[in-house]
């Protein structure tokens, strides 16, 4: 598993599309439906699933058991999200977790995977 983190509109994607150009891309709008029929997965925008799943009323350990057992699944999957523990604290409660969880869950899969790097102005910055 390969993780890309960076600011929004960095060139992540990009990146893992340039280096795996038949992949196929998995975000919000079609997920799990997409996951049996390809080689090479690129997991785009997994910061925004953190989001919808707290809001779901998913707990953490849940998060990262599905996670997890979808990396399990698809070993070779590129995992890309934003960077959004950075700035200003915001004052909504559910906001902060959000980001807690998220940095928490990062933290979790920069452990697991066999590389991590951070995309800035499209440079690669290679991080494990």
């Amino acid at each position: 598993m390969e993780l890309y983190l960076g600011g929004r509109a960095q060139g992540k994607l990009a990146l893992a599309l340039q280096r795996y150009p038949d992949a196929k891309v998995l975000d919000e709008t079609c997920f799990e439906e997409e996951l049996t029929d390809a080689s090479r997965i690129v997991w785009n925008h997994l910061h925004l699933f953190v989001k919808e799943w707290l809001s779901q009323g998913m707990e953490p350990t849940q998060i990262w058991e599905r996670v997890s057992g979808l990396l399990d699944q698809h070993p070779s999957m590129v995992v890309i999200s934003d960077e959004i523990g950075n700035g200003i604290v915001p004052m909504d409660k559910e906001e902060r977790r959000y980001r807690e969880e998220t940095g928490r869950l990062l933290c979790k899969l920069a452990a697991r995977a066999e590389k991590v790097e951070r995309i800035f102005c499209g440079i690669p910055q290679r991080i494990k």
